[in-house]
């Protein structure tokens, strides 16, 4: 299973950027003929070939998938993505205990040939350029393999960048590298922000008034984000607040967020939360609506990202004065896409 898992953990983002499209008619008996040997019932959507390598985009039970097939006719494993609420929870509170300033990109329920089924996440490190890393989990949601980072130097790595004076000692404190601490959940912490003197770029203050010019009530307040990015936290001429996120990098305008009122909340994401949170007390801390600048292109597709929607919810911490934040993040139609560990920056819960 490991050497499997080895293999796979090489090889797979390579196929996918190797593969092309092929119809039906191309394809070898063998390999068709083994597909309907693995699976009683399916229907094919489309074929890919790939270097030694047919894939199957399949639908198993109501469910679209990829089945992987050798040239020879030999099946070798299938993929279902899956969504983070359908995973073992014990997978999702790895990631968010030790992966912070990371995000989610995908989940894929495997099924191999000899049996053995697992999960496979894909993170990636917000930012620009950052590569995908890869942990895979049993069926239970324990740890099997990953060639993501050591999570003690992330998260060394991500509280020092938040709190440049902090020691080692702090560090531990805030769930780091005390090795007594990795297998419990680090202590929460209330989001009561200690704001750090930011002024953004003589390029980035032009970009905001040329964007925003005098259709302001309150602000701007400055905020640096991960090191990334500059956020100016406002009100519009409406006193409606708002968020405009500028690229460090670039000085160029990326989004810009619109906190909703309460009585504009998103039903569809109500529901989830309702249904997420059900018997529990949890409270809805805010909700932005985010729409990306008219020229900014996602630099891995070219294409203009389309809108999402934040929400930070808050519960309290049973025998403590203490809350802990879930945030999360949902598409243009209300339903959920990304669970996210940490604030976005220092103003984050306002």
């Amino acid at each position: 299973m490991k050497k499997v898992l080895a293999i796979m953990l090489a090889a797979l983002p390579l196929l996918a950027a190797a593969q092309t499209k092929i119809k039906e008619t191309a394809v070898p008996r063998s390999v068709l003929l083994a597909l309907e040997k693995t699976y009683d019932a399916y229907k094919v959507r489309t074929w890919y070939q790939a270097p030694g390598q047919y894939i199957a985009e399949v639908v198993i039970d109501g469910q679209n998938g990829r089945a992987y097939f050798t040239a020879g006719g030999d099946w070798q494993y299938s993929t279902f993505p899956v969504k983070v609420e359908e995973c073992p929870t014990l997978m999702n509170t790895y990631f968010v205990n030790n992966y912070p300033g990371y995000r989610i990109k995908s989940i894929d329920y495997v099924e191999e040939m000899n049996g053995d089924n697992y999960y496979r996440m894909m993170i990636i490190k917000k930012g620009i350029a950052e590569r995908d890393c890869e942990l895979v989990f049993d069926t239970r949601g324990k740890l099997m393999k990953s060639n993501a980072p050591d999570p003690d130097a992330v998260k060394r790595d991500y509280y020092t960048r938040r709190s440049p004076d902090m020691t080692d000692e702090k560090v531990n404190e805030q769930g780091g590298t005390s090795s007594s601490r990795l297998s419990r959940r680090p202590t929460p912490v209330v989001d009561e922000p200690q704001l750090e003197q930011f002024a953004p770029s003589d390029e980035i203050e032009a970009a905001f008034k040329k964007q925003m010019g005098k259709r302001i009530t309150a602000g701007p307040e400055w905020v640096e984000r991960n090191h990334e990015y500059a956020v100016a936290y406002f009100s519009n001429a409406q006193k409606v607040k708002m968020e405009a996120v500028f690229d460090l990098g670039t000085n160029q305008p990326v989004m810009t967020g619109k906190v909703l009122a309460k009585d504009r909340y998103n039903s569809g994401i109500l529901k989830y939360l309702a249904e997420k949170f059900a018997g529990e007390k949890y409270k809805i801390e805010k909700m932005v609506v985010y729409e990306y600048n008219s020229k900014f292109r996602d630099p891995a597709t070219g294409k203009k990202p389309k809108p999402y929607t934040y929400v930070v919810v808050s519960q309290k911490v049973k025998g403590t004065n203490q809350k802990k934040f879930i945030r999360m993040e949902f598409n243009n139609s209300g339903q959920f896409t990304n669970l996210l560990a940490q604030p976005l920056d220092e103003k984050d819960v306002q």
